[in-house]
């Protein structure tokens, strides 16, 4: 073990002694955040780790993160927000990948609506080749909650940053940008119904492979949970699934996105694919147990983690869920969350009605998908597209917000 992890490993333990959080809180602080040093891949995971405890640690009889701010209760006007009569009764604001009606509206693809689809149709036909799971049925649909924590949530208010020109004029008076505070957390989760796939799980799934609720009536799994982390300034990101053959048989796939990666949580020390399944470390699973954990979540696991762009080989670092990137329509080997959110700038124009701004959603013709945000070379970003934008600091949330 090097010094360098040994100091980051030991910065991370004492957090969990020193600084215990409150549901909504990073949990490390400020100080042992700044002096971790992100060129160590089980040091990464090992904090990816951390917050994921966090956030499905159970609060009040609900997972951490569903007790915190859904990006719809922030601002109802949000694009891809359910209108107040679809959401009156309902205990629970479930809504479509607003990253799923981007891509296909940019492929000019039209958005089917379904009888009694809530959210979003599931990938069910090839997507560039690559083949969707056989075991959906037709009427196959996943549902998506973004959640942020009091520090986003308090911050966003504060500044007027619920529309698009309220963040144009705050990025005015900063440098034309926004930038969001370090304990700044984002949560985004992928909800599938048991009535998607042919060989459907239960509510409660008494295997322990799905962690499951009953929402709106309806019985779900959690089949994706990306966790985003502003505790350095590119952000972390961490995304995590299910060993399960069921909703998530494709995770680990290279020919689709990557491999999984986790030389901390389980007990390999190299990348492995689809398939395959590694045991859990012994670190993780005294760390579940501390944090009182349920079964379930040892079936979940660590897809990877994103600090930086390229590795020190000057690489590009591609990192996609295997649900959530492929029935959002990206194609494969084009997934990597830290490129895609970087792209997140207001370029100031109106957008059309019923759109999120005009380049949501990722990179425009000509810029690359995976490594640096750029369209020439790839020794480092290019942002922003359009000169004079402002950076909404990685959040496609912000992106989202109404005109004015």
């Amino acid at each position: 073990m090097s010094k360098r992890f040994r100091l980051a490993a030991i910065l991370i333990a004492s957090a969990l002694i020193t600084a215990p959080t409150t549901a909504a809180e990073p949990p490390i602080t400020q100080a042992q955040a700044a002096a971790v040093k992100f060129d160590e891949p089980a040091a990464e995971a090992h904090l990816a780790w951390l917050f994921f405890m966090q956030v499905v640690n159970p609060t009040n009889g609900l997972l951490a993160f569903e007790t915190w701010t859904e990006q719809c209760q922030l601002n109802p006007s949000l694009f891809g927000c359910p209108a107040p009569s679809a959401a009156a009764g309902k205990t629970r604001t479930l809504h479509a990948s607003q990253l799923l009606q981007s891509l296909r509206r940019k492929r000019g693809i039209t958005l089917a609506v379904q009888k009694g689809i809530e959210c979003n149709q599931m990938q069910t036909k090839p997507l560039d080749g690559y083949p969707p799971p056989p075991n959906l049925t037709a009427v196959a649909q996943f549902c998506e909650e973004v959640y942020v924590n009091d520090s986003e949530r308090d911050f966003v208010e504060k500044n007027g940053l619920k529309t698009l020109l309220g963040q144009q004029a705050y990025g005015a008076a900063h440098d034309k940008a926004v930038t969001f505070p370090w304990d700044a957390i984002e949560v985004k989760a992928d909800w599938v119904p048991a009535s998607s796939f042919t060989n459907p799980f239960s509510c409660p799934d008494t295997t322990n492979k799905l962690y499951t609720e009953t929402i709106n009536g309806t019985c779900y799994a959690l089949v994706s949970l990306h966790i985003s982390s502003k505790m350095k300034p590119d952000w972390l990101w961490a995304t995590f699934e299910p060993a399960s053959s069921i909703t998530n048989p494709n995770r680990c796939d290279p020919k689709l996105y990557s491999t999984c990666f986790d030389p901390w949580g389980t007990t390999s020390a190299v990348p492995y694919g689809k398939g395959q399944t590694v045991p859990q470390s012994k670190p993780l699973q005294e760390l579940m147990a501390g944090y009182k954990l349920g079964p379930v979540f040892s079936n979940y696991y660590l897809t990877g983690v994103q600090t930086q762009f390229v590795d020190d080989k000057s690489k590009a670092i591609p990192l996609g869920n295997s649900f959530t990137e492929f029935n959002a329509g990206v194609y494969p080997g084009q997934a990597s969350c830290i490129t895609c959110h970087k792209y997140a700038y207001f370029d100031g124009k109106k957008p059309a009605p019923n759109h999120p701004e005009n380049n949501f959603g990722g990179p425009p013709k000509g810029w690359a998908s995976i490594g640096y945000a750029c369209n020439k070379n790839q020794k480092g970003n290019c942002t922003p597209v359009a000169p004079n934008s402002t950076s909404q600091d990685f959040s496609w949330m912000l992106g989202l917000m109404p005109f004015k």
